[in-house]
């Protein structure tokens, strides 16, 4: 599980506490009210990924993965083709991912330098 994840996880988690505390404890003050409307807005963070926002996902092998990318984009276009029963367009395709396999190879390991 990667950190946003769990951070995502977590603002759900503590939200739903938030509320169940409250209930539990009914009163005749505004704060119930209160705690239940800020546990509502955790379990709203973590729905709408806030953690996955704040700490941005940064992509340290990017050649790589728009390669692979690329690649994947081939084996649909190759379905799509042998569904068709389309021999050449099969064979150029193979050509294709055998090149792209050679790229890959050449890419891994590699991080992309940034400006």
């Amino acid at each position: 599980m990667s950190f946003r994840s769990a951070v995502d996880q977590l603002l759900t988690i503590v939200g739903v506490i938030l509320i169940v505390i409250p209930v539990a404890l009914y009163s005749e003050s505004w704060t119930p009210l209160i705690i239940v409307m800020t546990g509502i807005a955790m379990i709203g963070f973590g729905v709408w990924r806030l953690g996955t926002r704040m700490f941005s996902d940064r992509r340290t092998y990017v050649g790589l993965r728009s390669e692979v990318d690329h690649f994947i984009k081939l084996v649909r276009r190759l379905n799509t083709h042998a569904l068709d029963d389309e021999a050449k367009m099969v064979d150029e395709i193979r050509g294709q991912m055998k090149d792209s396999v050679d790229r890959m190879v050449s890419l891994a390991g590699r991080p992309t330098e940034t400006s």
